[in-house]
């Protein structure tokens, strides 16, 4: 069974997630906070353990080479452990950035899936754990979202923006370090090169690579990037935190003027 952009399978793709993550929220919402925060550390470790069999099948079907495909730092794979440790710590930080950065990137992901057009065939543990583990961490992270356990605030979105900081530009020496030292090509965090057919190639277009040494960098696809990223945040953090909330107090407001 092979993959097609916008076949039934895709449209599954992109809108069950929101549909899943509502049901579990409609069933569960009258129950007990440490009810629902088992629920997303079971949820997580269904994902992660999606991932672990999608990584043990490369490692096989490599002869047990080391491969950067089996390093979970891409971000959707790294977003896996960032929930489970989110619901185990309950944890708003972590849940800040499953919400702002991972979830976003992951849902992109199930837009432009024009990668799992290359698979021969999806029914497979690498096919499956890209079609579930990208749903996954959709279902997952707006059933948080749904049931309270994300908060987010200014400060809150600064230190989301900051890590996010961090990690982008700690995968450009991972996958310099990769490359030169393993001779295991990487792309985490897409620093090393966009995904194709993503609106990333335009970003990547806009500069060329510079070499020092053996360290390879395109600065201007870095920078665009991050600026992108930070963009995709701040859109995020103000139509699901500040416009609630202030449209919540304009309410109340009104309220209190016409009584």
């Amino acid at each position: 069974m092979t993959f097609h952009l916008w076949s039934f399978l895709h449209y599954f793709m992109m809108i069950s997630p929101f549909i899943f993550a509502y049901i579990l929220y409609v069933t569960t919402k009258n129950k007990s906070e440490s009810y629902k925060q088992n629920i997303g550390i079971i949820l997580s470790v269904i994902a992660v353990l999606f991932l672990l069999l999608r990584n043990i099948e490369i490692f096989i079907l490599r002869d047990f080479a080391f491969d950067a495909e089996i390093v979970p730092l891409q971000i959707c794979h790294f977003a896996n452990f960032v929930l489970l440790f989110a619901f185990i710590k309950n944890n708003k930080n972590l849940f800040g950035l499953a919400f702002l950065f991972n979830l976003p990137l992951a849902y992109l992901s199930l837009v432009f899936a024009d990668g799992l057009e290359n698979y021969s065939t999806i029914i497979n543990f690498r096919g499956q754990a890209y079609i579930w583990g990208h749903m996954l961490i959709v279902i997952i992270t707006l059933y948080a979202y749904l049931s309270g356990f994300i908060k987010v605030d200014l400060k809150r979105y600064l230190s989301v923006a900051k890590l996010v900081t961090f990690l982008y530009i700690l995968s450009v020496f991972v996958n310099n370090i990769f490359r030169i030292y393993l001779n295991a090509p990487s792309n985490y965090f897409y620093t090393e090169h966009p995904e194709k057919g993503t609106p990333l190639e335009f970003f990547y277009s806009l500069g060329n690579v510079s070499s020092f040494g053996n360290f390879e960098i395109n600065i201007m696809y870095m920078i665009s990037l991050l600026l992108f990223g930070y963009l995709v945040i701040f859109i995020f953090y103000i139509l699901c935190f500040e416009l609630p909330y202030y449209l919540k107090h304009k309410e109340i407001k009104l309220i209190k003027r016409n009584t």
